[in-house]
């Protein structure tokens, strides 16, 4: 993620600068910490990139806490739902998450950071899929997001795998529409050789 060939938002399948790194669902923690690690020496004086790492299950919920209903927040008024009618509620959530307010919180968030100029940004790195499902999939984000990644490249940390062009949540559940994704696993295979 240091080579500045690879940096270039325009390079990667069909001008689409996202790509998806892969790994087994029981490396989520392990994940974590390497991305956490990862981000420290990007920031590094050598490198001087200022990569904005979003846990998405954490920003759905911060969505959630900042939308309100009948006096109370969104979060608060769901947890008492799921107490009486949690069929009713996952749907609450599925569809504020589906909905236009959540995907203008998530891009003005975006945006925000990556304006400004004091150090190169170039990564939005996003994991925490795993933990946002059935609520939000990596397939619904990008697709809806899609206009917003033109100048800088998305990392998506997905715990499953990929193969016969399809991505598959905890090696089990296909994820639709990320085909125009590239996988990152099998360019730093290439890499490798």
């Amino acid at each position: 993620m240091a080579d500045r060939g690879f940096q270039e938002p325009r390079t990667g399948n069909l001008f689409f600068p996202a790509y998806i790194f892969t790994y087994p669902p029981d490396q989520e923690y392990e994940i974590r910490e390497q991305i956490g690690l990862l981000s420290g020496k990007l920031k590094r004086p050598n490198h001087y990139l200022d990569c904005l790492v979003l846990n998405i299950y954490h920003e759905l919920i911060d969505f959630l806490k900042s939308e309100s209903f009948a006096g109370k927040s969104i979060f608060d008024s769901v947890l008492e739902k799921e107490k009486e009618d949690p069929e009713r509620a996952f749907l609450w959530v599925r569809n504020k998450l589906q909905s236009e307010k959540f995907i203008k919180y998530f891009t003005q968030k975006v945006k925000k950071h990556f304006q400004g100029e004091t150090e190169k940004k170039v990564y939005l790195i996003l994991y925490g899929f795993g933990s946002s499902f059935p609520y939000l999939r990596a397939s619904e984000l990008l697709k809806k997001t899609e206009q917003l990644i033109k100048d800088f490249k998305v990392i998506v940390f997905y715990p499953g795998s990929y193969s016969d062009a399809k991505y598959s949540l905890f090696g089990i559940l296909d994820d639709d529409n990320m085909y125009r994704a590239n996988n990152l696993n099998r360019q730093l295979g290439e890499l490798a050789k």
